[in-house]
């Protein structure tokens, strides 16, 4: 079967018909052949209503039959596979018969509102004389292929009395209500210790009763919460938000997710505005995302809504037909499963980013703590550089396959990282630490041959340039170094006469004419290997302004720092995504066009479409040989024209579809 799935979404009020006119053997015959291995249909939503007949929670009151029954019992005879979505902190019904599990998101109190969704607090009554008892009911009535639980919200502040209690019982202490109180560090480890060991206490009731089910968490052990999996968690949910630009933030998501131990699901929506309208994106925009999933491996779990009849909407036909070619035309071209990616440069992602050194921000808003890294993912794309994401938890795992590491900005990171960097440097690695020297165990790495000034020196500087080109601008604040065993190899251009906080009105000042004697770029050797340390916080800025002299200048950095790179990719516009494959005989560069995708909309909700056909662009594709001789190139299933210069492999094509794999046999 095809690495595509669907989630089909059903938060339905209480007074829509559901289930009047279905057509559930249609839908699964539909589904199979269209390739889709799995499905997520609903068992219990956002309203708190079950879409089967409960002896335990609330049916939906509009209901005929056994919406949820009938439709697993067709996809199990087509052969896919059902998992049951059960809404978890999210449940209208529970808080509206039990208002005292609602969550108390402020020291208020809980509010509940009648008739739509309302959260609920896990660490209630709620979970055990709800949650389990339907959980149960479910395994014992349909005996799914698993679940997905959906949302845990509740993982963050809550003062009901349940919480309140409990903290109290804990610490001695009581909840902190100011956004200032230190006393977060406490109530945040907390919070996290004690929804970690609830959602493996889930995991666990449902592997005695249901052995070797799937079990997902939407979000637990995603980007926002980079950590291992409880045991019986057996599945990474990447579901990013559906706004904002979507090829970006769901090959950052990919990226992520190859890198992981566990099998990870990407979840987009087939809709032009999220979840929340039956508009369908353009054909191009659905390729596009889809494209940049699979062009990692990791599987694409598109959210779709189903007709409240339960049936297939002529939509979802649609956007079956669009991915289910699309994939067949990638697999064709892919190398064969099993070939190991091979990127050039890893990006660490730590727990600290989002949660705080302390704990102190575990869920809280942590998606705002991730725009470094979204810089720092795009800057590759931009730059033509084969990268991954990789949380420390699956370091020890993806550590040998690049010669390179990059830590974009990151606080601080745990002890058995620094140790593994450290090895990975002394064998011969290389590890470039951007913007920021990270902490271990609340000291500062000491390692890297730098100390730096606790006060900033300067809020943005001019990063000297390679060779006959401009200084490049790099905005946030920048600290003075002294070396400790690193040498200088750059130094920093400041504005000229600027002073940190201060501007030439409402803009920046034009470079001095020389450097400073203050070092942002240094080298340190260790062992066989180097460190590298870069003060300019380089990834937060192209998030932020998409200064575009950055792409050239970060590729020229990774040149200069010779840097081993499998495959390099040139092209002016950027937005292009290389991802690179390789086994002893061949090597694959497997390139995604994100061009033309627009935003629309005000504010920060900024809807994507990317319509009609994407731009065709120019770019090509080098293959340092490496002392090896090319037998042919193929593309598309046709050999291609290459040249030889420098001891490198030239491929120049067109880009003119979202996608496009370059192969090369090496004899």
């Amino acid at each position: 079967m095809k690495k595509l799935a669907w989630h089909f979404d059903l938060h339905t009020p209480g007074y829509v018909r559901v289930n009047t006119n279905p057509d559930v053997t249609v839908a699964a015959e539909t589904l199979r052949d269209a390739g889709v291995a799995e499905i997520i249909t609903f068992a219990k939503c956002h309203f708190g209503y079950a879409y089967y007949p409960t002896q335990v929670g609330t049916s939906h009151p509009r209901m005929r039959g056994d919406a949820f029954g009938d439709f697993r019992a067709a996809c199990k005879k087509a052969g896919v596979k059902v998992l049951a979505y059960v809404s978890f902190g999210i449940d209208g019904q529970a808080a509206e018969q039990h208002p005292d599990w609602a969550q108390a998101h402020t020291p208020d109190g809980p509010v509940v509102h009648p008739g739509f969704f309302n959260s609920v607090c896990p660490f209630t009554p709620y979970t055990d004389e709800l949650m389990f008892p339907q959980i149960a009911e479910i395994i014992e009535g349909y005996r799914p292929e698993g679940f997905f639980f959906d949302t845990m919200g509740a993982m963050g502040l809550c003062y009901c009395e349940c919480c309140k209690k409990a903290f109290r019982d804990a610490t001695g202490k009581e909840i902190p209500e100011e956004e200032d109180d230190p006393l977060h560090a406490e109530y945040g480890k907390f919070r996290h210790d004690r929804a970690l060991a609830l959602i493996g206490k889930v995991g666990d009731f449902i592997q005695e009763r249901l052995p070797g089910a799937k079990v997902g968490f939407n979000q637990v052990g995603s980007i926002p919460y980079p950590e291992p999996l409880p045991e019986h968690i057996t599945c990474l949910s990447l579901d990013p938000p559906t706004y904002g630009p979507q090829g970006a933030q769901f090959s950052m998501n990919a990226s992520y997710g190859s890198t992981a131990t566990v099998p990870s699901d990407v979840m987009p929506t087939i809709f032009n505005q999220g979840w929340g309208d039956w508009s369908l994106s353009p054909n191009a925009l659905l390729r596009q995302v889809a494209a940049t999933v699979w062009a990692r491996g990791v599987r694409l779990y598109v959210g779709d809504r189903l007709h409240p009849q339960n049936r297939l909407d002529k939509r979802t036909v649609h956007a079956l037909d669009v991915l289910s070619d699309l994939h067949d035309r990638m697999e064709a071209e892919m190398p064969p499963e099993g070939t190991p990616s091979v990127p050039d440069a890893l990006l660490l992602h730590s727990p600290y980013t989002v949660h705080g050194t302390d704990m102190s921000l575990f869920a809280r808003m942590p998606r705002d703590r991730l725009l470094t890294l979204q810089g720092a993912h795009r800057l590759q794309i931009d730059a033509g550089v084969s990268s991954a994401i990789v949380a420390e938890c699956y370091l020890a795992d993806s550590i040998e396959k690049p010669g390179l590491v990059v830590l974009p900005e990151v606080k601080a990171i745990d002890a058995a990282s620094e140790q593994r960097l450290k090895n990975f440097v002394e064998k011969g690695g290389k590890l470039l630490v951007v913007g920021r020297v990270p902490e271990v165990d609340g000291k500062t790495m000491d390692w890297l041959g730098v100390r730096l000034e606790v006060e900033p020196w300067q809020d943005h500087i001019y990063l000297p340039p390679w060779e006959d080109e401009d200084e490049v601008l790099g905005r946030g604040d920048f600290h003075k170094l002294t070396l400790d065993g690193a040498e200088a190899v750059r130094h920093a251009i400041p504005a000229w006469d600027a002073r940190h906080g201060h501007r030439y009105g409402w803009g920046i000042g034009p470079a001095c004419d020389e450097p400073s004697d203050v070092p942002v770029l240094t080298r340190h050797t260790l062992g066989k290997g180097e460190v590298w340390y870069l003060g300019a916080t380089l990834f937060s800025d192209y998030h932020a302004h998409g200064n575009w002299q950055q792409i050239g200048w970060w590729a020229r950095l990774l040149d200069h720092m010779a840097v081993k790179r499998r495959v390099i990719l040139d092209e002016l516009t950027g937005n292009v995504e290389l991802v690179v494959y390789a086994d002893e005989d061949h090597s694959w560069a497997v390139l995604v066009n994100l061009n033309g995708e627009q935003t629309t909309g005000i504010g920060t909700r900024n809807w994507a479409r990317t319509v009609g056909f994407v731009p065709n662009v120019d770019v090509t594709v080098r293959f340092p040989l490496d002392g090896r001789s090319a037998a042919r190139v193929v593309s598309h299933g046709e050999e291609m024209e290459f040249l030889v210069e420098r001891d490198t492999l030239n491929v120049p094509l067109v880009m003119d579809s979202e996608f496009e794999v370059v192969r090369v046999d090496w004899k």
